[in-house]
């Protein structure tokens, strides 16, 4: 804009407000009578004669704008109103965040009194629970807890002795042991008197499956197999139990299916979480299949239990192999006993209405 139209505006800016001047002085002076009539005061009168003069002071400044000037009111307007819904939208984003931050800051409110409000859960142990810890803490302590380290391993267990000597019993109350404290269930029981002479040695365990028969135990040692393979492949958390007796006769009644059995046993059954429990007569290949005598030591526990007239088994056995010590050293025919209350009946009556008194 050149200096000549601003020198010239202002010109005619001065010029005006002269005039408003003289028209604001004349329209008081002929309305001061009626102002009076009003009860305006010279103060109120200013004011007015201000507010007119503004208005057209105003009113001639717009007229006498160019036509750049009156595009460039209207850039600054649609800027100011821009900057004005920026600042909204500003505003309206903090809010947001704001509204965001208390809704988080009422939920974390809100789940702090709920977890105060929830009723408090009771951590006492049931009934059970406490004959469990009750048996395995007498476990723990019978003989620096060897016999616990053993009904808790997953290695196969056999027991081997004469007649007379409890091998069946012990068996039996092993079974029912892990049974009641380490919920392993008997899946098959295999045994060719399992619902005969032995009927009242087995009578507490409920085993799933039962095999008496020759073709019943070669069919329960083919599932056997094919169970531990699908078990290998599942990973289960849960554990069973198998448990074979006689096992050196079994050898001789179904050939070559019980030596894969026995075989696969010392490298599956601690993979499938499956206590494998067997009773045979003696440590000899003739007890187990040939040819597995040093697999035997490295894969298994071997006892020994005793009679002292062929009838009355004694507390004594004989840890024959299987155990380490606590540096890992093999532990071989290591003496210790069997606790008396080591019997399936009172295994059983224990969870069963009549705990045991294990300070007798």
């Amino acid at each position: 804009m050149s200096k000549a139209l601003t020198d010239y505006q202002e010109k005619s800016i001065h010029g005006q407000f002269k005039l408003l001047k003289i028209k604001a002085l004349e329209s008081d002076i002929i309305e001061q009578s009626h102002l009076d009539l009003f009860g305006f005061s010279k103060s109120n009168q200013a004011e007015i004669t201000r507010q007119a003069i503004a208005r057209q002071t105003g009113e001639t400044i717009a007229a006498m704008k160019s036509e750049g000037e009156i595009q460039l009111d209207h850039l600054n307007g649609q800027l100011q109103g821009q900057l004005s819904l920026k600042g909204h939208q500003l505003q309206l984003s903090e809010l947001d965040k704001e509204t965001a931050k208390n809704n988080l800051e009422t939920l974390e409110v809100q789940r702090k009194i709920d977890k105060l409000n929830k009723p408090v859960q009771d951590t006492k142990p049931t009934p059970n629970e406490q004959l469990k810890t009750s048996l395995i803490e007498a476990l723990k302590q019978h003989e620096d807890g060897w016999l616990w380290t053993i009904i808790n391993s997953l290695k196969p267990l056999w027991l081997i002795g004469n007649q007379g000597s409890g091998k069946t019993y012990t068996a039996s109350a092993i079974a029912l042991i892990r049974k009641y404290c380490l919920d392993a269930n008997i899946h098959y029981l295999i045994d060719r008197h399992a619902t005969g002479d032995n009927s009242e040695v087995w009578r507490f365990l409920k085993p799933e499956n039962i095999a008496e028969t020759e073709d019943d135990i070669i069919h329960s040692m083919q599932q056997s197999i094919i169970f531990w393979g699908n078990r290998i492949k599942a990973k289960p958390d849960d554990k069973v139990q198998i448990i074979v007796d006689e096992f050196t006769n079994l050898r001789g009644l179904v050939g070559d299916i019980a030596d894969s059995f026995f075989k696969l046993s010392l490298t599956d059954t601690r993979k499938a979480k499956c206590y494998l429990l067997g009773i045979t007569h003696n440590d000899t290949n003739s007890s187990f299949a040939e040819g597995t005598k040093d697999t035997r030591k490295a894969g298994m526990i071997l006892i020994q239990k005793f009679s002292a007239n062929g009838e009355t088994p004694l507390p004594r056995i004989c840890i024959k192999y299987g155990l380490v010590d606590v540096n890992g050293n093999n532990l071989e025919d290591i003496e210790k006993t069997l606790p008396s209350w080591l019997h399936p009946a009172k295994i059983h009556d224990h969870f069963n209405g009549k705990p045991i008194n294990f300070e007798e």
